[in-house]
């Protein structure tokens, strides 16, 4: 993807988006209003999407497979992203899907359903290249890799008769998901591939790729001049805590894509692999592997910093209560660090958990657009360089309990068209730290009601 296009090649500034209309859901504007953090979620579909999915199955069980196809495609398609295409020509239906920096077109017809998109130019056979597609092939369960003359290409593909709704959902996402993971993968590590046009990537606001590559630089080395003043063995857990905050920070706050995205994620599984290297040794390795993407120029880390329209999640949907027992979970483990006077892994701990669980889990609008007050009020510079004018944090560090309060307001009167009996008692928040504020802010997080009818 071409860096400079990204950054130069549009006019328009980009709009602020209001905290409580999440990507994937339609709703009417209310008065808190924040700039746009975090990886797209499809766990809030609106009713329109809901039917659609529900006649897809109906069309399915009836036999009329492109009826079906047709019905799951506008089950997927977000009208406010636009981030599907669909044509209907008698018993054919064409598609276009843009998954992150990828483009997959499509057709379905009485016999089959075929999905496909280009990842990289391969002028001359490569045997390294295709040993490691190969290699990764051998892993896929519903798409797989492929040549298309000189483009290598990912697909999926099946039979209308088995072309269940709930197979293409799963079948596309996997070729989606891993397309948008692979072509920025393959360019970097095979000098001989190519990359192919990118014109359906959004224009990338350049003052924003500036101030997150000030934000990933310097959060690194923060919690790397914390983490010095800590002995590594003795204090290897509460190190941990920093690395897991500054990880899951960054992935919910600047949201970078491409090899910074495949970086993450082999922290994120270095974190909670099972293995006999000691959680000192872990720490270490981790420290090695952000020093390694800080070592790159910044022109380099910065290609990976470009905004994206998505159709599938990369966290899978989770229910509120396995939110909840994560984080009371990890909430025991903040005593000892708060009564020996480590008030900096305390705030890592409460800053892990909320972060986590925007990496891990698929949660509904109402509890992640409350859960990213809580990462501004962590965070409230980045939030005001960014252009959010909510004030919940003063100069002075301290939080701003009216503001909060009203912009939690905002979120639950916003909610109660889908969530008529959300209601939540500000009254218990606690509002002299940081990490006062979100502890009480989770004790009343968990009491929410989010039942529908």
């Amino acid at each position: 993807m071409s860096f400079f296009k990204r950054l130069f090649g549009g006019g328009s500034e980009e709009p602020q988006v209001g905290a409580t209309t999440p990507k994937g859901t339609s709703k009417s504007s209310v008065k808190y209003n924040t700039v746009k953090f975090g990886r797209f979620t499809d766990r809030n579909k609106n009713s329109y999407q809901m039917e659609q999915w529900d006649l897809s199955i109906k069309a399915f069980k009836e036999k009329r497979y492109v009826d079906s196809f047709e019905a799951f495609l506008n089950y997927v398609k977000d009208h406010e992203l636009d981030n599907v295409t669909i044509t209907r020509s008698g018993d054919q239906v064409e598609f276009k899907l843009i998954q992150g920096s990828n483009v997959i077109q499509g057709i379905g017809n009485n016999e089959d359903f075929i999905a496909s998109t280009n990842l990289a130019e391969m002028s001359s056979p490569s045997i390294p290249v295709m040993r490691k597609l190969m290699a990764i092939n051998y892993g896929l369960k519903y798409s797989k890799f492929a040549l298309n003359e000189t483009a290598i290409c990912m697909k999926f593909s099946s039979h209308a008769v088995d072309a269940s709704p709930h197979k293409l959902y799963a079948g596309l996402k996997d070729l989606a998901k891993k397309a948008d993971q692979q072509d920025d993968l393959l360019i970097s590590e095979f000098s001989s591939l190519k990359e192919l046009g990118d014109d359906h990537v959004q224009d990338t606001d350049q003052s924003h790729v500036e101030i997150k590559y000030k934000y990933l630089n310097k959060w690194v080395n923060e919690t790397k001049a914390e983490v010095a003043k800590l002995d590594a063995q003795k204090m290897s857990g509460g190190i941990a805590f920093l690395l897991l905050d500054l990880s899951y920070k960054i992935d919910y706050l600047i949201v970078p894509q491409g090899v910074l995205t495949n970086s993450l994620e082999l922290i994120h599984m270095e974190f909670f692999k099972k293995s006999d290297v000691t959680t000192a040794q872990r720490n270490a390795k981790i420290i090695n592997e952000f020093d390694a993407i800080m070592s790159q120029p910044k022109e380099k880390v910065s290609e990976g910093l470009y905004d994206v329209t998505c159709t599938f999640a990369i966290a899978n949907a989770a229910n509120h209560k396995t939110v909840m027992d994560m984080m009371f979970k990890e909430r025991e483990k903040v005593g000892w660090y708060r009564d020996n006077g480590y008030p900096q892994i305390q705030q890592a701990v409460y800053g892990y958990m909320v972060s986590y669980a925007f990496f891990n889990y698929g949660m509904v609008y109402p509890v992640t657009d409350i859960l990213n007050i809580a990462m501004h009020i962590l965070n409230p510079e980045y939030y005001r360089e960014m252009g959010d004018n909510n004030e919940f944090v003063g100069a002075d560090g301290a939080l701003n309990g009216k503001r909060i309060v009203g912009a939690i307001n905002d979120i639950i009167t916003s909610s109660k068209k889908d969530y008529p009996f959300i209601a939540m008692n500000t009254s218990t928040l606690n509002f002299t730290t940081p990490s006062n504020f979100i502890d009480s802010l989770l004790l009343v997080l968990d009491k929410i009601d989010l039942r529908k009818k």
